[in-house]
């Protein structure tokens, strides 16, 4: 009977595969998403989620198969025709203008708004209704630079819902989100599932799997390698099938929860006594003017990893680039290798003469240029090398000689030193990035975020580059909100909330619970 026939599903992929040049992101991926369905799309890096994102917000029609809504072909061939068809996106890195107010960017991607006025108070009523549905807090006057990742999310969300959204794509999105934040997006996506709306996840965090999604679709290669109900789903099963291996690496956080009793490796007695860096009573600002953190006050030796943790917003990013030579604190001092930030010489570059490497938290905007070689890509943090330069002349044949070498041992998937890095992945321009700071014989590592974004083997190939560089007597600043990350790797903790600092404490004088707490401002959890 005709009223007993399954009805078609939201959105599905029919034979797609889309290839760019000689390489085949996609290879003939079916995939169906029922309505009111989270599906989460996981896999490793250049696996060809980015690809299925961007085929279904328009920005690129697949070269085989069809894509289809509500059972019939539709051909976008444009992000307009997507929006159109009730898909939403929102971008890893998000499509917000930094300099604009949150109003401003809902205005320039209003369609019906056309060459007219623009009616400001009814475009903020809509979006405060879209917020308030979604139990939002909502800055629609603040520039976008002066509010922390988490709102900036938000407004990229609310951006989305403006239109009538059937299926909303998430990509990554808690990548730059704390705990709390995490699990608020996590109560929208469930808001919006009991709605009827349709979520496709992209996610690296197996956590992410088996708080929200329903099923967990897996691509490896190009190719669809398995469809799985997560209800019952063993975090192993998925792994296996992201890597192709049974020797799938246990990385903190992202497979089995891991325990609090196993500490990092102990630091080497030879370098332990061994200061770097002296931060006395240090006062960071944030972009709007407000006070951040104050009274930040520790050592940083040779042979340890000493992670700052927190919510993003609360001065990590400025204490970063304070300590790369890129700003100075509002107050107090940081000395590192004889130079302090109160005097002149406090320059990235004499930083850098002096054995400071820097991994940027945002490798997109600060740690590559898209439209350069990987070679001149390379070159960026080691324009003094004499190796590299003769008289003042490039020599190309050796860069392009030590850059191939790097992208074989870092396990960079690209075509040579002279691939555009544009055309890389995600992951793969931050193993670029990784081979460029690591590389030279640092003396400091600044990493911030090295693992954002990145999947199962290549968070384990730096969590594995880090604890070398400790082994070896390097000292490494960690950046990272991701508490698993830190207790797999730090020797001591630092936690920025509240506008104070908490800490620093011993890895093996803190759980769970106590680090959980400071990022939550709370000072009364013994240590």
């Amino acid at each position: 009977m005709a009223g007993s026939e399954t009805p078609a599903p939201l959105v599905a992929l029919r034979g797609v595969t889309k290839r760019f040049g000689e390489v085949v992101a996609n290879n003939t991926v079916d995939i169906e998403i029922g309505r009111g369905e989270v599906v989460a799309l996981v896999g490793e890096n250049g696996a060809g989620k980015s690809t299925i994102v961007n085929m279904l917000s328009g920005v690129f029609p697949p070269d085989e198969g069809r894509i289809e809504i509500d059972g019939a072909a539709a051909r976008f061939t444009s992000p307009g025709d997507a929006v159109a068809a009730g898909i939403g996106v929102v971008h890893q890195h998000y499509m917000l203008v930094p300099t604009l107010s949150a109003l401003d960017n809902l205005a320039l991607q209003a369609s019906e708004i056309g060459l007219g006025r623009i009616d400001r108070a009814a475009l903020g009523r809509r979006a405060g209704e879209v917020a308030e549905r979604l139990g939002f807090s909502f800055e629609r006057n603040q520039r976008i630079d002066s509010l922390d990742v988490a709102h900036q999310q938000r407004i990229e969300i609310i951006k989305a819902l403006m239109h009538d959204v059937r299926l909303l794509v998430l990509d990554e999105p808690t990548a730059v989100l704390g705990a709390e934040d995490k699990a608020r997006l996590f109560e929208t996506i469930r808001e919006l599932r009991s709605r009827g709306v349709s979520v496709v996840l992209i996610t690296h965090k197996l956590d992410d799997v088996f708080a929200v999604a329903d099923r967990a679709v897996i691509l490896r290669n190009g190719a669809v390698a398995a469809m799985l109900a997560v209800e019952g789903l063993a975090p192993e099963i998925v792994v296996r099938h992201m890597v192709g291996s049974g020797d799938a690496p246990a990385v903190a956080g992202l497979a089995a929860p891991q325990g609090d009793d196993d500490g990092p490796i102990a630091v080497p007695e030879e370098h332990a006594a061994q200061v770097v860096c002296r931060v006395r009573d240090v006062t960071l600002h944030r972009p709007n003017g407000s006070v951040a953190v104050a009274g930040l006050s520790f050592d940083l030796r040779a042979g340890e990893i000493v992670a700052v943790a927190g919510v993003d917003g609360n001065g990590q990013g400025e204490f970063v680039r304070c300590m790369a030579g890129m700003e100075r604190p509002a107050a107090g001092t940081i000395e590192c290798f004889g130079l302090t930030s109160d005097r002149r010489d406090w320059t990235a570059a004499r930083l850098r003469r002096h054995g400071v490497s820097h991994i940027p938290e945002d490798r997109r905007r600060s740690g590559i240029v898209a439209d350069m070689s990987l070679a001149k890509n390379y070159l960026l943090s080691h324009l003094d090398r004499s190796d590299f330069s003769r008289f003042g002349l490039l020599r190309n044949r050796r860069l392009s000689e030590v850059v191939a070498d790097r992208l074989v041992r870092y396990g960079v998937r690209a075509r040579g030193s002279g691939d555009r890095m544009g055309n890389l992945s995600g992951g793969n321009q931050q193993k670029v990035v990784l081979a460029r700071e690591l590389d030279g014989d640092p003396h400091l590592i600044l990493a911030a975020h090295p693992s954002r974004g990145l999947d199962l083997k290549t968070i384990d190939f730096v969590h594995t580059v880090l604890g070398e560089a400790r082994a070896a007597g390097k000292a490494v600043l960690l950046l990272s909100s991701d508490i698993d990350e830190i207790l797999a790797l730090a020797d001591r903790i630092v936690v920025f909330a509240s506008g104070r600092s908490f800490g620093p404490a011993r890895r093996e004088d803190v759980d769970r619970r106590t680090i959980g707490g400071w990022i939550a401002g709370h000072a009364d959890l013994p240590a």
